[in-house]
């Protein structure tokens, strides 16, 4: 059964306009919960800002260096998902991209979510949880040498 983008992507992530501040900024980042933004307009997504990032990017406005919005830090090393995307078809394009992010749109173009390599890993995670269940219920479920009553047989 394959696994969609929609079903795996962080959809609480913040998108802010370029010329955010980047206090503004970090108290946004702290609401959602996610150390990661959007940085998008009407017309495009700019790019996306980690925590990481954000601290360096205020370290320098600090010493003097111009930085005019969040939009200076943006990073545009992300490729573009739509939420009914399979996951089986957005890997390989992360990993020909070299990236390790996908901004998710929806269909008006609209950004809706973020998918992150470590959200594979925890969808994989989940999906191994699954399978284990099942494989240690059905292992205890009757000995392979004591057929169930029902079939008639008697082991032996």
């Amino acid at each position: 059964m394959p696994t969609f983008v929609h079903e795996i992507m962080l959809n609480d992530v913040a998108v802010l306009a370029p010329r955010t501040t980047l206090r503004e900024a970090a108290a946004r980042m702290s609401r959602s919960g996610r150390g990661l933004l959007v940085i998008a307009d009407a017309e495009r997504i700019h790019g996306l800002v980690t925590m990481r990032r954000l601290i360096l990017g205020a370290e320098a406005a600090a010493q003097g260096y111009p930085i005019h919005g969040i939009g200076d830090l943006a990073s545009s090393r992300f490729i573009l998902a739509r939420e009914d995307e399979q996951l089986m078809q957005l890997a390989p394009r992360m990993v020909r991209a070299g990236v390790r992010r996908a901004v998710v749109v929806d269909e008006d173009g609209r950004v809706s979510g973020v998918v992150t390599t470590q959200e594979f890993a925890r969808a994989e995670r989940r999906r191994w949880r699954r399978l284990h269940a099942v494989e240690l219920s059905s292992e205890g479920s009757f000995p392979a040498s004591d057929p169930p009553s029902w079939t008639g047989t008697v082991a032996g």
